[in-house]
């Protein structure tokens, strides 16, 4: 008996150690376990891969010349080689800081997710959508036009757009509210080898980005015409379509993109004359009257282009990272 105990303890170690390795190996294979996708090469990606942005910013505006034409009962008159500019707000904290104003200037904001991250080039592509909050103004000046005002007729003839007289503006905004896809192309490590532009801890990443858009005009008009002002509510005015270009610099989750975008907006339906002024200075008209100056509007197409800075927040890497969530590893040397 005593002879066999040695034995018997020998297979029971034999048995233990058989246990713990089965163990061990079905731990490490189920499915999405972490230890399993380091062993096969897959780790976590960056906090800064997140699957969501909401960005926000402010930008500069120019346009190219147009035609600018303006229907209304007894009035058919053509702007030609309109010249119009931006309306920038002056930095004012009680204005771009206060929460309850930072919308009235040139303001750029967009929510994107990520549907795709970088296969042969490092970096994601985005869908996203969102608001360019451009401004438009007639520059008070003489300008040459054509048509009829009444009885008057104009055949290329200076006109004097004077301040207290005339005004056309998209003060409230002609709005470009556009759907996006973006293409980052991102500096440094493809995976986790480590490369220029980039830090070992990814904290600091560097990147370009291209996007191309398209999507619906908004306009709110302000109009004075003859010395009365016709005020207008928001109003679906026209189409666009744009192509941009920046660069961007990330730490963690917070990215700023330097960018330009280009491209050509048609304003087919913009406000012109009204029954009714959003303003209250002028009073309301009815009858057929009133119905003849709803049915007025003006027509102008343009290029733009648009040069700001956004700051965006990434975000919606919460829990156990998805499938796309994960980047290959490279072997150590």
């Amino acid at each position: 008996m005593c002879l066999r105990r040695p034995a018997v303890r020998s297979r029971r170690l034999v048995l233990t150690t058989a246990w713990l390795l089965l163990a061990t190996t079905a731990l490490l294979a189920q499915p999405g376990s972490r230890a399993m996708e380091r062993a096969i090469g897959y780790v976590a990606a960056p906090k800064g891969d997140a699957k969501w942005y909401v960005h926000w910013g402010y930008h500069r505006a120019e346009y190219g010349r147009t035609d600018l034409r303006l229907i209304a009962p007894g009035v058919d008159l053509t702007f030609h080689g309109l010249k119009a500019t931006d309306m920038p707000a002056p930095f004012d904290p009680a204005v771009h800081l206060n929460p309850l104003a930072f919308t009235i200037p040139q303001f750029n904001a967009r929510v994107g997710r990520r549907i795709r991250g970088g296969d042969l080039l490092p970096g994601a592509t985005w869908i996203s959508l969102g608001w360019d909050h451009l401004k438009y103004k007639v520059p008070h000046a003489v300008h040459e036009v054509s048509g009829v005002i009444d009885s008057l007729s104009f055949d290329r003839t200076p006109f004097d757009w004077a301040w207290r007289d005339f005004n056309f503006e998209h003060s409230d905004g002609m709005n470009f509210i556009r759907v996006a896809v973006e293409r980052d192309l991102e500096f440094g490590r493809v995976g986790r080898t480590r490369q220029t532009w980039d830090t070992a801890n990814r904290k600091w990443r560097f990147g370009l980005q291209g996007a191309a858009s398209l999507g619906l005009v908004l306009c709110a008009t302000d109009v004075r015409w003859q010395g009365i002002r016709t005020k207008h509510y928001w109003h679906i005015s026209g189409w666009g379509a744009s192509a941009s270009a920046g660069a961007w610099v990330q730490f963690g989750r917070f990215r700023a993109l330097l960018r330009a975008q280009g491209g050509w907006i048609d304003i087919t339906n913009s406000r012109f004359l009204a029954s009714s002024d959003l303003s209250g200075e002028t009073p309301v008209v009815e009858g057929i009257e009133g119905a003849l100056l709803d049915a007025s509007e003006a027509r102008h197409a343009m290029t733009f282009l648009e040069k700001g800075v956004t700051v965006a927040y990434l975000f919606g890497r919460k829990g156990r990272p998805a499938a796309d969530e994960r980047v290959r590893t490279t072997p150590g040397r």
